[in-house]
């Protein structure tokens, strides 16, 4: 019964230390496998929230220390048109409010604290960052910001979010990605060069016009789980690059990496 009770104490710690402390272990690439001279180009989906909390300036820093490609964020705007980072609307999944952001202002939401997530003992208080100290982490770095705008078909605050970046000296090093056909588009008019990616679930024709239709350097990135090697290839052999999201396990990875793909987004992955 003691050795019992000793196994299950010792699972419940390491379970604790998992969530709360932030050791979930994430595999190397280019420890397994996988050619530093011909690498994946990771990207740290919401920073690293294996060991962070996602979507936290910790997660951020984290990625970029350990030598992400680039470092995805989502953003929403506020009451009072503060650009904000956090992927739902609403805040009640990682801060245990029902609190929608767009309702409230940047100085109100400031008053609400993570209160869950990986790490979460280590690096709070955590307050919702917004997107000015997400672009901060980057400047002077080689890893890329990956902006996913989540306000849908609103295209308010989208000139001075560019604007944001441009005065940050990032343009070039940022990418911004939305599921919003027509959101990409105006962006491609306000901008002829920002790289832009699409986002979609499953890869077919029509989404391969859609993204073309974007014109410039414009990217697919499909969900994983719902296409294959046959329908990434298809709009690679169309004209348009792919990345996809997210890939966690070292077996899907040198799938892709034999298949000949090299831009991945990973939860649980290390360059």
């Amino acid at each position: 019964m003691q050795r019992i009770f000793s196994a299950v104490l010792a699972f419940l710690t390491m379970a604790a230390q998992w969530l709360f402390l932030g050791i979930l272990p994430m595999p190397s690439l280019t420890e397994n496998g996988i050619s530093a001279d011909d690498p994946v180009y990771l990207t740290a989906h919401r920073g690293v929230n294996a060991q962070a909390p996602e979507n936290s300036i910790p997660a951020y820093r984290l990625a970029i220390e350990k030598g992400f490609y680039a470092v995805e964020t989502d953003v929403h705007l506020t009451k009072d048109n503060v650009w904000v980072i956090s992927h739902n609307d609403n805040l009640k999944k990682w801060y245990g409010v029902d609190v929608r952001i767009a309702e409230h202002t940047y100085e109100e939401l400031l008053k609400y604290k993570v209160r869950y997530g990986r790490g979460l003992l280590k690096y709070a208080p955590l307050h919702i960052p917004t997107l000015a100290e997400y672009l901060d982490l980057f400047v002077g770095t080689n890893s890329r910001p990956q902006i996913e705008i989540k306000t849908g078909s609103d295209y308010s605050g989208i000139d001075a979010l560019l604007d944001m970046v441009r005065e940050k000296g990032l343009l070039e090093q940022c990418m911004i990605i939305s599921f919003d056909l027509g959101q990409l588009q105006y962006i491609r008019r306000l901008d002829p060069t920002v790289e832009l990616w699409f986002l979609c679930d499953e890869i077919t024709d029509t989404v391969i016009e859609q993204a073309k239709s974007i014109t410039g350097n414009v990217w697919l990135s499909c969900n994983f789980e719902k296409n294959t090697i046959a329908s990434m290839q298809r709009a690679i052999d169309a004209g348009v690059p792919v990345s996809m999201w997210t890939v966690d396990t070292v077996a899907d990875a040198k799938a892709l990496y034999e298949a000949g793909f090299r831009y991945m987004e990973t939860d649980r992955l290390a360059p």
